[in-house]
């Protein structure tokens, strides 16, 4: 019993970055961050079940749309609840890899990710794949946009802040977790210049 236990966590972990679904008290240092009484272009990296999701739908302001990036099909029935719910909020889904969402320089307010980052570091390719990431990120965020970003460990802190090009704004811990995060804070300063990104025939929305 205690060896499946130990492998379910350590695939979920590899897998999905996470135990179980993020607690309420990690959704709201995510989302204290965020002043929902504007009308913004939110976008939402993997979703999972929706704990952080249910929530950016609940809040967010009628003139305010949100983007759900999560490539994971299994997940879609939970947020498609979540969706139908809230029929007057604008919400898309999309079962896609972000770099293939993140193609218009500057268009989102807010960017909140769930995304497991240290699953994407590899040494033989100077984490390339986790620095296209990170750069499809910045490239997508306007001027002066929020990023939110949880780990359970600072391990890739510094990849964050060399993209950014600055240190981090906010660093807080949040302890009533399984495990415990970290949750980053990161502003897109004015005038940086922006990685080049491919343009891509757009996504279609997840059915």
């Amino acid at each position: 019993m205690l060896i499946q236990l130990y492998r379910h966590i350590q695939r979920n972990i590899k897998e999905d970055g996470l135990i179980v679904s993020s607690s309420r008290f990690l959704v709201s240092a995510m989302l204290r961050r965020v002043d929902f009484s504007r009308d913004l272009r939110i976008l939402e990296i993997g979703s999972g079940r929706g704990a952080i999701t249910a929530q950016l739908i609940q809040r967010m302001s009628p003139g305010s749309s949100l983007d759900i990036c999560e490539i994971k099909a299994e997940y879609n029935e939970s947020i498609h609840r979540l969706m139908a719910s809230h029929p007057n909020k604008q919400v898309a889904l999309y079962n896609s890899c972000v770099t293939q969402l993140l193609t218009r320089p500057g268009h989102y307010d807010v960017i909140i990710s769930s995304l497991p980052l240290k699953n994407f570091e590899d040494a033989a390719s100077a984490n390339a794949f986790l620095y296209q990431i990170l750069n499809a990120v910045q490239y997508g965020l306007r001027e002066g946009g929020l990023y939110l970003q949880y780990q359970y460990f600072k391990s890739n802190q510094s990849d964050i802040e060399q993209v950014f090009g600055k240190s981090m704004d906010d660093v807080s811990f949040v302890p009533l977790n399984i495990l415990p995060a970290f949750v980053y804070q990161m502003s897109k300063p004015a005038a940086m210049a922006t990685p080049a990104v491919l343009d891509r025939a757009p996504l279609n929305e997840s059915s």
